[in-house]
């Protein structure tokens, strides 16, 4: 015998399922409008990162005109380090002898975990549960919590904070399991300036003891070749599929290098394929590096490397599933 719910129970089940349908439509309108403020905005700032206990202070300097975006990023603890990138080039500065000049996912946007998100929130749904949450106060401005959580344990999540006139991102967690803090960045303090002036993107660690790195974008384009078809994977973990594929020669290796960019809609990852010079150079295992895991394993002669900011689980599964086959 089917016996009918409380007219106050249907209501409040209701009422629930029609605000978790308006939190995930304020979070897709607020991360839409920071994709497009992050790179169309002028602004200058300084954001402190932290991970693995270690904290680094960033200046950063960001324009967009008719002729494109420019940006400088200056390190403002540890080693003197600067990058300035434009729509053409990458310019690292660093001292003689120092380390990398900067992290990679800190050269473009300045910002932890915005690379992804080029596309909005395309993609993400199946992978992740948008929510939006209340408001905080950083470096003096008011800012609405966008939760960006994973429906398994193959990805991370994310809790964003962005303020909600500009769509500037303010704030970002990058969070493992059971919401553990793995990677953060906050900006202390934020502009918008209507212009900067041109001069101001000009090197401001210059002289003696330092090395001066570029790389162009269009040489680095005509650098690819075509990418060897007979490299597949095979089944990928749930969610992940390949976005780009390309071949292209590189320093630290004497064969080239086939390169696979896969996304969930948030995390990316890269599969690097390269020719071992002997089979003492073949390596397999897996390494982290902050939120960041590698996983390397061989086949046949070939060295396959899987990185990205994704548990271990997630690297290993990768590069696991990378086949060589003369035939799709």
């Amino acid at each position: 015998m089917m016996r009918w719910l409380p007219a106050s129970l249907v209501m409040a089940m209701l009422l629930v399922s029609a605000m978790a349908a308006a939190s995930e439509t304020g979070a897709d309108a607020l991360i839409g409008k920071m994709v497009g403020a992050v790179d169309r905005l002028n602004y200058e700032g300084v954001f402190v990162f932290a991970r693995d206990g270690h904290m680094e202070t960033m200046h950063i300097l960001h324009s967009r005109n008719e002729q494109g975006s420019r940006e400088r990023l200056t390190a403002l603890t540890g080693e003197p380090r600067e990058v300035i990138k434009d729509d053409q080039s990458i310019t690292c500065i660093r001292a003689d002898g120092g380390s990398v000049c900067m992290e990679p996912r800190k050269t473009l946007l300045g910002m932890p975990g915005m690379s992804p998100l080029q596309d909005g929130t395309n993609g993400l749904r199946d992978n992740y549960r948008l929510g939006v949450g209340g408001s905080q106060r950083i470096a003096g401005l008011s800012c609405r919590e966008v939760t960006i959580l994973p429906r398994d344990a193959l990805r991370y999540g994310h809790l964003l904070c962005i303020h909600e006139d500009s769509g500037m991102l303010l704030k970002a967690q990058l969070q493992g399991q059971e919401g553990v803090v793995l990677e953060q960045f906050m900006f202390t303090h934020i502009e918008f300036p209507e212009t900067l002036d041109e001069e101001r993107f000009e090197p401001a660690i210059q002289g003696e003891g330092f090395s001066v790195q570029r790389m162009e974008e269009a040489r680095a384009e005509r650098e690819f070749m075509e990418p060897d078809p007979h490299w597949h994977l095979r089944n990928l973990p749930e969610g992940f599929r390949v976005t780009k594929v390309r071949k292209r020669t590189m320093e630290a290796n004497p064969h080239p290098v086939q390169h696979m960019l896969l996304s969930d809609g948030m995390a990316t990852v890269s599969v690097f394929i390269a020719q071992a010079e002997r089979p003492d150079d073949l390596l397999m295992g897996v390494t982290r590096s902050g939120a960041l895991h590698a996983a390397a394993r061989p086949v046949g002669d070939y060295q396959i490397t899987v990185l990205g900011e994704v548990p271990a689980a997630t690297v290993r599964l990768i590069a696991e599933s990378v086949v060589h086959e003369e035939s799709p």
